[in-house]
């Protein structure tokens, strides 16, 4: 199924396949020949984004070039894998190879994993994050 790109109605990623194409070759990331499984990571990266950051919508209509950059950001590590993981919850506290023990507590990020470079291309483009209340005064 072909993509959808915003700002049309009922989109499905925020960047087209040969814009996110270009931007790769641009900005030097590896990137998929086969067209479906660049639209699936561009639906992956757009959900991504939309769930984990309150964009403003002024910003998505037209989609701004920041927010372009950050959704073929998140296509290049979704090609890869999960952008968001699931967790068990458990976090290690000891690992013990042969003689050698080292203990440490992981950050516990809910699953998260951080993406410095989309945080920082989307750094004034949104209302808060996703887990920030925006607060108004009456």
């Amino acid at each position: 199924m072909a993509l959808i790109v915003a700002p049309d109605v009922g989109f499905d990623s925020l960047v087209s396949l040969e814009d996110a194409a270009q931007y790769m070759v641009d900005f030097g990331h590896a990137w998929t020949e086969d067209d479906a499984k660049g639209e699936v990571a561009l639906r992956k990266a757009t959900q991504f984004l939309l769930t984990s950051y309150s964009i403003k919508p002024e910003c998505l209509d037209p989609v701004h070039t920041s927010v372009k950059a950050a959704c073929c950001e998140a296509a290049a590590r979704a090609l890869k894998g999960d952008l968001v993981k699931d967790t068990d919850g458990r976090v290690k506290t000891s690992q013990t190879v042969g003689p050698i023990t080292t203990t440490w507590a992981e950050g516990v990020q809910g699953g998260k994993t951080a993406y410095p470079v989309i945080d920082a291309l989307l750094k004034g483009l949104t209302e808060g994050n996703a887990l920030g209340v925006k607060l108004v005064r009456g």
